[in-house]
């Protein structure tokens, strides 16, 4: 699945789309759970992306001080670089998202469907006063208020799934494939000498002559 692009032309909007939902309890505790589970998902990804930043810089940080191990130099190579590579998407993940609407002069754009007061990296560009007014309208009718609220809800979840997520699973899968072909790479040269040194070449000749003849 694609996801559209920020672009006000890919989203119908309307001011009353909530215009008939009824103020109850049952859609405020619906809210709330849904924007706890946002905001939980948020910092789960946050917290693994941690995880992958700290093992991801200790492995490069032995990769680099057993570098002159000639036999586990090869191997350690292509970890760190794997390492490298997963620790980069790892720090997109928690890279913070402060986007806002603008106008074709760059100011934020309050007439924009995607402009929310409630979410700060939109109302860090207002004034108090027109923060507080702002904020007003959305409290002065139930429906403004709700759709206040999803709109955070979709913009939270639309960056958790269309970046944290995706670049937290492609650290971890880097990290994965990296682990794998460094083991892969040092089995390999590891034990084929060793099963070479089992074979007796001129047994095996030998026999070959002997067939031969």
């Amino acid at each position: 699945m694609s996801f559209k692009p920020w672009d006000e032309r890919n989203f119908e909007s309307s001011e009353n789309i909530f215009g008939d939902a009824p103020s109850s309890t049952a859609i405020d505790n619906i809210l709330r759970l849904n924007l706890s589970n946002i905001v939980s998902l948020t910092l789960m990804a946050d917290t693994k992306a941690n995880i992958m930043i700290t093992v991801s810089s200790i492995v490069f940080s032995i990769t680099l001080a057993n570098m002159d191990n000639y036999a586990l130099r090869v191997p350690l190579v292509i970890l760190g670089m794997f390492s490298v590579v997963a620790l980069i998407m790892a720090i997109i993940v928690i890279l913070p998202k402060t986007g806002y609407p603008k106008t074709k002069s760059g100011d934020i754009d309050r007439e924009s469907p995607f402009f929310n007061p409630l979410f700060f990296g939109h109302f860090a560009y207002l004034g108090l006063e027109e923060f507080k007014k702002e904020y007003s309208k959305r409290l002065l009718q139930d429906s403004r208020t709700y759709d206040a609220i999803v709109g955070d809800i979709y913009g939270m979840g639309r960056v958790l799934a269309t970046n944290k997520f995706k670049w937290l699973k492609r650290s971890y899968q880097t990290f994965l494939i990296g682990l794998i072909s460094a083991i892969s790479i040092f089995s390999f040269m590891e034990f084929v000498p060793y099963i070479m040194s089992l074979i007796d070449f001129e047994v095996i000749a030998e026999k070959c002559r002997n067939s031969i003849e």
